[in-house]
């Protein structure tokens, strides 16, 4: 039964009367149902049975009061008139009209009167009794009643047995009423009269505002009302419930901790976990990802809902979860027990309403999960030596028009319309078996007429799996008599010469047409970088950086790339932003970095647009809007930009795209199908980091589901202690707020200083 009774209700405006039945009772109480003293454990009346039958069934709630156990426990004139009494006192706002309830309140008997009434308020100023009924009779918007009312024991327990205390409970409480009711303390108005019962003793509150539009009461507002009422009286006892909690939270996370630690024991000797569990977490992934709409529990479809229950149930099946909940259950019944001496029968965690956030935890860490990718291998190094590949196609800085060649060279250089028109074919993505067949011809009759660009490109063609079967015999020939042109041309156009000694520098680095010879490239990338060529100089910027021809230097490489980036080389800039980025030769400066990033982005770009990029240009750009590098992360154009490089067989791009989709990033949803197919192929064009990633894709993914399992224990028990938490926390500012008015009272009783409040920057 409830050890505190706390009724709210209001009176509207054209409210006249209440229900007459009792307006007797209510005017005669004493002599309608007298109960002499030598008769107190007579049996009831049939006048009380049928008074009391008529008000029990008016007022069924007044079945949950003590007086009404210890009626039906003894069924006596003495407990029936006593609960007559309360029943009718706690209802004495619905029977009788609002200004005969403000003057019954006041004057009835047992009301602790100061002076000639019993009526109180917010100052200790004399209240007019008659003009206060007349006020709320006439006052034209809703009139709000409070009842609180204690058991004899708690009441002289608790040291609520007077009108002080009782008084000064109310006036702690009524800015929370004002708050719940929606009132503004400037125009709040309130009477209360304390009933000094012999059974319950009681206050009555009359509340009201000012302003007649004013005042709203809800549900939520009526139970906050309610247990803040509750909070402040039974502070004592709340006090040592709290101490309690420590010991159970400290239980809580003990069993907590316990539970994880079996689990990775359990999940690093790999011993067999819930099947049904692991069954059912990527089933919820599927449907989420296929979902629309709010990845909440409340927006999802039945089937999908029906599979979040059932992880929960899982979940909640488990032992140290069902001891958490238990411990759970267990103080929720001693803080219930504050209150009410009932039972509570809790329902099963899954059903608690108090609970209801576990299932959209469990929505959000499914749609999250990713399997932990391994480390991502540094491959910069790898894919520098052909980032400068297409420069020959359309170097700036030169004149495209015209011949150059001199007198007694076999060879020219020249940019033709039929040379250029034989680029666009050699550089096409994909091209049909006769633009294959025009760009040889194309290029066939400028070598025959001594173009070294078509000798060199020649070389290329042959060394292509895109124009059939290579020929190593052929391209070899081809890029001898190129190198051999490059050279002659070198000695005679002095106009060319800085882009004559940079190409002979790339068929020595690379060895083409001749052995490879890291120190002769870096000779001529030298005389060419010196006199300003900036593809020379990015060129000499990565011999300095990887120690190619020459003695590892990084601030040589920074200075060379720096040259070469200010006359606008994209790669140049990428570089420099790297070393930005990681520290390297330089102090680390994301600013500098980005800065630089977003200089190689933008050339890039150009490059794609003049159709100028190959795969290595495109991966580039694909790891930049991966990893937000010059630009915003952009994960849908990255992965774009991995397909295009994937076109032409980069294995970095397929390796890439394949730990997007088995790994998951923003936007894209994990998708083993897919990333096995683009790891294969990675795998297929040599990549070794693509063979360890396949090799190992089973292992990530039983990680993954293990993973989450652990983490969906570990939220679930945290949920539980926050919970506990919360509930703690406002027990303790209750007891808080009890302890300092304690403290502050028994100061000035020995007449000590009252220390003004630290004041707490926010």
């Amino acid at each position: 039964m409830r050890r505190i009774i706390v009724t709210t209700r209001y009176l509207k405006p054209s409210y006249k009367k209440g229900l007459s039945n009792y307006m007797k009772y209510i005017a005669t109480r004493e002599g309608s149902v007298a109960v002499q003293s030598n008769s107190q454990n007579a049996p009831v009346t049939a006048k009380q049975q049928a008074l009391l039958l008529s008000l029990l069934t008016d007022f069924p709630e007044s079945k949950e009061s003590q007086t009404y156990r210890n009626y039906t426990a003894s069924p006596t004139q003495h407990s029936a008139s006593a609960l007559i009494s309360e029943i009718t006192e706690h209802n004495a706002d619905r029977i009788i009209t609002k200004e005969k309830y403000v003057s019954y309140i006041a004057t009835r008997p047992g009301a602790v009167k100061s002076e000639q009434h019993g009526l109180f308020s917010q100052t200790d100023e004399p209240i007019d009794l008659n003009a206060v009924a007349r006020e709320i009779a006439n006052h034209t918007g809703n009139v709000w009643t409070h009842v609180v009312s204690l058991r004899r024991d708690d009441a002289q327990r608790m040291g609520y047995d007077n009108l002080t205390a009782w008084r000064n409970l109310v006036k702690r409480q009524m800015p929370n009423i004002a708050k719940q009711m929606k009132i503004d303390l400037a125009h709040l108005r309130w009477y209360a009269a304390f009933h000094d019962k012999e059974t319950n003793p009681h206050v009555h509150i009359v509340v009201y505002s000012t302003d007649p539009k004013e005042g709203f009461l809800t549900e939520h507002g009526i139970e906050k009302i309610r247990s803040r009422f509750a909070n402040d009286i039974y502070a004592d006892e709340l006090h040592h419930i709290y101490a309690q909690q420590r010991d159970v939270r400290d239980r809580l996370k003990k069993l907590s901790a316990e539970r994880m630690r079996a689990l990775v024991e359990q999940i690093t000797a790999g011993q067999p976990q819930d099947a049904e569990l692991l069954r059912l977490i990527p089933l919820l992934s599927r449907q989420l990802s296929n979902a629309k709409g709010k990845k909440q529990y409340g927006y999802l479809k039945p089937e999908v809902k029906q599979t979040v229950d059932a992880i929960f149930t899982r979940i909640a099946a488990d032992e140290t979860i069902r001891q958490m909940y238990a411990a759970w259950c267990e103080m929720e019944q001693a803080k219930h027990d504050v209150y009410s001496s009932a039972k509570v029968q809790f329902p099963d965690l899954t059903d608690n309403p108090q609970f209801r956030s576990v299932k959209n935890m469990i929505v959000k860490t499914v749609a999250v999960m990713q399997i932990a990718p391994p480390p991502e291998p540094d491959i910069s190094p790898s894919i520098v030596e052909n980032e400068d590949a297409l420069v020959e196609i359309q170097p700036d800085g030169f004149d495209f028009e015209g011949e150059y060649t001199a007198e007694g060279v076999t060879y020219r250089i020249e940019w033709s319309k039929a040379y250029k028109q034989a680029c666009k074919l050699f550089y096409k993505k994909h091209k049909t078996d006769a633009e294959k067949q025009e760009c040889l011809h194309l290029l066939q009759a400028e070598a025959d007429a001594g173009n070294v660009l078509a000798l060199h490109d020649l070389g290329k063609l042959y060394d292509s799996s895109s124009f059939g079967k290579p020929d190593a015999e052929r391209s070899t020939k081809y890029y001898q008599k190129a190198l051999t042109g490059f050279l002659e041309l070198e000695d005679f156009v002095e106009s060319m010469k800085p882009y004559l000694q940079y190409r002979i520098g790339k068929m020595f680095a690379y060895g083409l047409g001749t052995e490879q010879d890291d120190a002769a490239a870096f000779s001529w990338f030298q005389k060419s970088a010196l006199v300003g060529n900036k593809f020379a100089q990015h060129s000499i910027a990565n011999c300095y950086r990887f120690g190619k021809g020459t003695e590892p230097d990084l601030s040589k490489a920074f200075r060379w790339y720096k040259a070469a980036a200010e006359k606008g080389m994209p790669y140049s800039a990428y570089a420099l932003a790297r070393m930005y980025e990681t520290g390297e030769t330089v102090p680390q400066d994301d600013d500098k970095a980005q800065q630089n990033y977003r200089e190689a982005l933008s050339g890039f770009l150009m490059l794609v647009h003049k159709g100028q990029a190959d795969g290595n240009l495109l991966y580039k750009l694909g790891r930049m809007f991966q990893r937000g590098l010059g630009t915003d992360i952009d994960v849908s154009k990255a992965v774009n930009f991995y397909r295009q490089a994937a076109e032409y067989r980069n294995g970095w791009a397929e390796y890439q795209l394949g730990r997007l989709y088995l790994f998951g990033a923003d936007g894209i949803t994990p998708d083993r199908e897919q990333a096995v197919e683009w790891v294969t192929r990675s795998v297929e064009d040599g990549n070794e980091y693509a063979e360890q990633l396949l090799q190992h894709m089973e292992d990530y993914q039983n990680q993954m589901l293990t993973d989450t399992v652990f983490r969906l224990f570990l939220n679930v028990g945290k949920i539980i202690e926050d919970n506990y938490d919360r509930s703690g926390r406002v027990a303790q500012s209750k007891v808080d707020s009890k302890l300092r008015r304690m403290i502050r009272r028994k100061k000035m009783e020995l007449g000590m200083k009252e220390e003004p409040e630290p004041i707490h920057n926010i």
